[in-house]
This record gives C-alpha cells, structure tokens and sequence, in this order.
C-alpha cells in the first residue's frame, strides 16, 4: 500500500492551530478585533495560513529546506484550519450555548417563556442550574468560579451531536466529490488562493505567487482602504471609508442595499459570468417583485423566523422551490457515479478506483448510513415527531448540499438556504402534526442548520479538491478533518464559557442575544398553532417551475445569459450583502475578456487574488493590534 505523503508533522501543526482558532476566535470577536467563522470564505484560516506559507515557513526554509513544512503538510493543514473555523463561533458555538440558556434567562410573566417551553424542555439537553445561567449572562460575582460541573452533561450530548453530524457531511463530500470535481468539472474558484500560496519548485522559500508585483498591487489596495477605518478608530480626524448604501424606490417602500466588498469582488472575478450575471440579476428582479406585491397588496402576511425577515414569505417559498429542484437534479445527474459508489457496498475490490479518495466508498456509505442513524435518533429523543423526522433529515440534507455546491463549486462567497428546515416544516405540513413539543424541539435544531453556511461540509468539499494535488491515500487528510473540528471545538466551548463567566455574556458583543432567532417565535408559533400555508406550496411550486425552465434552457440553448444558481439564491439578507460584488466583479471581468482577452484575463487574476489576501490581512493585522492597545476594536471586514 503506498504511503501517505501527510505527515505527522503537518497534523500536529494542523492540530495546533485547530486549538488556536477554537480559542482566539471567540475571544476576537467578542470583543470586535476580527470576525472569524461567518462566512465560508474562511478569512480566518486564510490570514493564519498566508503567515504559515510566507513568513513562518519562509523563515523556517533558511534555516534549512528539510525543516519547512512540504506541500502535502500545507495542504492538510490548509484543510484542516478550513473545518477549525467553522464551528468555534456564530456558525455554531455562539449558537449551541446561546439557545440553550435562552429561554432560561429571558423568561418573563410577559413573555410567558416559563409555561410555553420548560415542560418539553429534556433535562439533558440545556443546564438545569439557574444560578448558573444567570452568571452565565451577567458575570460571576467576585471569588466564585466557573461551574463546569453543571455544563459536562449537555455540552457532552450536543458535541456527540455535532461530531456525529459532521461525519455524516464529511462521509456525503467524500461520496459526491469525484462527481462535483470530475465528472461535471466544477471549478472550485475559493480553492485557488490556497493553491497559489503553496505552488512552488523544491529549491524556493516561498511560492511565486508572492513575488509578484501584480498580487502585491491588488493586497494594496485593501489595505490602505480599511486601515483608515482602523485609524479612525484611534484617531476620529482620520476619514472613514464606507463602500455601502441604499437606493429607494416604489415611493420610498422598498430598499436596495448595495455593499462593496473587495475580497468578494476578488472571489468573484473568478466565478463564470454566467452565475456572477445570475446573481446580481436575480437578487434585483426579486426586489422589483416584491416592491410589485407590496403596491398591489398582494404581498403574504406569513410570518417565518428571524432568518427570513428580509423578504416576504412567498419569495422564500419561490426560492426553496427553486433550490429543491436544483439539488434533486444535481443528484438525479449524479446516478452513474452513485451506482458505482453503492457497489462498492457488495463489492469492495471492483468497480471505480476509490483508493485516493478521503474515504473509501464503503466506508464513506456505511458511515453516512449509521451517523444519519444516530443523529435521528439524538433529534426523535430531543422531542421531533417522528412522523416529522424524515422530513426534517432529507430537507436539511438537501440544503447542507445546496450551501457546499453553490459556495464549494460555484465560488459564490457566501450562501445558506432559503429557509431554514424547521420553518420548512411549521410552513408546509403545519404545526399540528408538531404539537408544542415538537416546536420546541424544533427550536433546538437552529443551531446545526440556521448558519448552513459555515457547515463542514463547505469546508470539507474545497478541502477535497485542494487535496487533488497531492497523490497517494487520504486517510490520514479524513483524521486531520475530525481532530480539527474536535479541538476547535472543545477549545471554542472552553474560551466562550470562559469569557461570558468573566465578563456576562450581556456585555459581549453577538452572545449577548444569541439564541434571539429561535425562541421569541416558536412562543408565539405554540400559542396560535399555525396550519399549513398552501400559499407556500403554491410559490414553492412557481420557484420550482422556474428553476426547472432555467436548467432546461442552460442545457439547450448555448446562449442562454443566466445559470440556475442565481435564481436559487436570489432572495435573503446574505445575497443582499454580496450581489453588488458579484456585479462589479462581472463588469470588470466582461470588459477584461472583451478587450485583452483570456490573456489579460489571466494576467489581471493575481491582482484580484491579491483583493482577497490584502482583505483577509489588514483584519487580521489590525486584529492583534486591536487585542494589545485596546478594549474593544472596530471589525474591518466581515467577508
């Protein structure tokens, strides 16, 4: 069996700065130096892995080639920070403690939090000591310690939770990979930053890429830009630079916001102009439409959760439509491979070459069958109807592969579902088949899928690609992934607790009303008992129409100006932030190609890499001089 070219080396190091994310990243954000874990662009991982590449392993290879880290090592680490920053703050962690307390501390003879949730409330799920959670929130009074005692048992059941669904993702990436990377070609745009910073001949310090004057041109222009932000912060005479607004229209009713974001324009410079096109347009005709029902009147009243708010329900209906038939299709395309991949179930030895993949076919299936096993059992014990189970587990399946497709494959900068599963379910089968335990079950789920975007699965995809470079088995890569997630893990519960018992959560920035999605809706969901909105059904239907028309003509007609993918996410909050990017980088890159060519197209590339790199740099620089000069510093990117 050949050997693995990933070393021991490279996974203690990888390790190593697992456990530093978990730590630092709760603390950074707390207190606004930086923003780690929001987006899966994964800045985090990007600025930690530039030192490592240009100045860490730089420095190390003067001293003697043989002691800096090979590419294989790079690479492994690269993944495995890509899954530490995942979870260590508003993706999850912020999330799991917030919701848990919720409802404890913020009960109220108003709110009536008391009567509506604590009766379906398991004893094992949340801290039953309320002295506990009280401190939690305001600060331990002087000479006490922190009671980790009453946390051992819920953080032990919802981390086994954690662990077990993202096998379960990891196993799905390791089954859809060579689909996605081979068989459909998919262009990976977010892996080739990474890819440039570790591609070097043995003899050099550090890769090409950063010696050239093109790249260093583009890392500028950030730079400069948001250090006046960083200035200001010190300095209130310094101008500030604010790449954000609004346009009116529909007589002041309806607002268009318009965000700028370099980093964004630089991911996507890279993406097909077909989907940066897309999305740009979609997100605007989706704004004209509802501008349209709101004059007409006709617009839903339907109130979903907090995720939903920045656009009426029936263009999230239209748009879960849309996404449905998008991933169905996707897997519907995916048969002959998935056949090869579930042979290997009987006949392990035949059959497709699985011998480089992280993990082996079989393993990847039976591991996918018996943590997706585990985790219905974890949600039917937490209270989920198991009438209602099978629902929630193939709709949350469904989106976890809409985020990793769009953002993995697509190069969209960021992106989660239209709507989160358990509004999914209260919206379209109604609240009856739920019951009020069922909805408070359900309220817990926000957790692992309301922030799909920073799910494991994103990080495990482009992980998987980037590893396409280095030959021979995986397995160790697949370990690198699971201890990455684990210390980030216990390293972001240990610095959250540690920081909200110091300080009081109210006092910190994000924790302070984490939890505030869910809770305050599901109360008055459980007192007026919802039926199931037919409305819902019947834009879920139009979206799905629509999509299915977008794919067939993008099929037929080599002309055809618009992809599936910017229909799918054209309504939400985070498209609102990202599509005036997506436009400028398409005007730029449209007139690029018009006049120098794929050439020009090619020599701009490193200056726009360099957007990317400058962004993720002057944060994370500004960030640890934030940590060492003062209380609280002022957030310069939240790509």
């Amino acid at each position: 069996m050949p050997k693995s070219l990933f070393s021991i080396k490279g996974l203690l190091t990888g390790i190593a700065l697992s456990l530093a994310v978990g730590l630092l990243a709760p603390y950074g954000v707390v207190f606004n130096y930086y923003w780690v874990g929001f987006n899966p662009s994964s800045p985090g991982a990007l600025f930690l892995f530039f030192v490592l590449t240009f100045a860490v392993n730089g420095f190390v290879a003067l001293l003697g080639r043989h002691f800096a880290l090979a590419k294989a090592d790079l690479v492994l680490i690269y993944c495995m920070l890509m899954m530490a920053v995942t979870v260590p703050t508003w993706g999850l962690m912020f999330f799991l403690i917030g919701t848990i307390v919720y409802p404890f501390y913020y009960a109220t003879p108003e709110n009536d939090y008391a009567e509506l949730f604590y009766d379906f409330i398991p004893s094992w799920i949340a801290p039953q000591d309320f002295e506990a959670i009280k401190n939690y929130y305001e600060g331990l009074p002087k000479g006490e310690s922190i009671p980790w005692g009453v946390w051992v048992e819920p953080m032990a059941y919802w981390l086994a939770l954690i662990v077990a669904m993202s096998f379960m993702l990891i196993c799905m990436s390791a089954i859809l990979h060579r689909q996605w990377s081979e068989h459909e070609r998919l262009t990976y745009p977010m892996v080739q930053l990474p890819q440039n910073m570790i591609e070097k001949d043995a003899q050099m310090r550090v890769a090409p890429f950063f010696k050239d004057q093109r790249m260093w041109l583009g890392f500028a222009v950030p730079c400069i830009l948001l250090s006046l932000n960083a200035l200001n912060h010190y300095f209130p005479i310094v101008p500030v630079y604010r790449p954000s607004g609004s346009f009116s229209f529909f007589n002041h009713t309806l607002h268009l916001p318009v965000a700028l974001n370099l980093a964004w324009v630089g991911f996507f410079y890279l993406v097909n102009l077909e989907i940066t096109f897309s999305i740009w347009f979609f997100y605007v005709f989706s704004k004209v439409e509802e501008g349209v029902f709101k004059t007409l009147g006709i617009a839903s009243t339907e109130r979903l959760s907090a995720y939903e708010y920045s656009q009426p329900a029936d263009l999230t209906h239209q748009a879960t439509g849309a996404v449905i038939v998008l991933v169905l299709f996707g897997l519907w395309t995916a048969r002959p491979h998935l056949k090869e991949v579930w042979r290997k179930l009987w006949d392990p030895r035949g059959g497709v070459d699985d011998s480089e993949e992280v993990l082996r076919y079989r393993t990847a299936v039976v591991g996918f069958l018996g943590s997706l096993l585990f985790v219905a059992v974890w949600l039917w014990r937490s209270g989920v109807p198991i009438a209602v189970l099978p629902v929630l587990l193939i709709v949350s399946l469904l989106f976890f592969i809409l985020v990793a497709r769009v953002v993995a494959t697509g190069g969209v900068a960021t992106a989660r579902s239209p709507i989160v599963p358990a509004y999914f379910i209260i919206s379209g089968l109604g609240t009856s088949v739920l019951g009020a335990k069922g909805l408070v079950a359900l309220n817990f789920t926000f957790i692992w899928q309301g922030e799909s975007r920073t799910s494991p699965m994103v990080a495990c995809a482009n992980g998987l690609k980037l590893a396409e470079l280095i030959p021979g088995p995986k397995t160790r890569l697949f370990w690198g992934l699971m201890l990455a997630l684990v210390c980030s893990l216990l390293a972001a519960a240990y610095m959250t607790l540690k920081l909200a018992y110091t300080h009081g959560a109210v006092n910190l920035s994000l924790i302070n009303w984490a939890g505030a999605h869910g809770w305050p809706y599901i109360g008055p969901t459980i007192l007026n008992m919802p039926e199931a909105d037919m409305r819902g059904w019947l834009f879920k239907g139009i979206g799905a129409a629509v999509e299915g028309f977008l794919m067939w003509a993008q099929h037929r007609w080599f002309w055809w100006p618009f992809h599936p993918i910017g229909f799918a996410i054209a309504v939400g909050w985070l498209t609102s932030q990202i599509w005036f990017s997506a436009m400028i980088a398409w005007l730029l890159k449209l007139v690029i190609l018009r006049f120098g060519g794929v050439r020009l197209f090619q020599n701009a590339k490193p200056f726009f890499l360099g957007l990317i790199l400058g962004e993720v740099s002057v944060s994370g620089i500004w960030g640890a001089i934030y940590a060492l000069t003062a209380e609280k510093g002022r957030v310069l990117t939240h790509m």
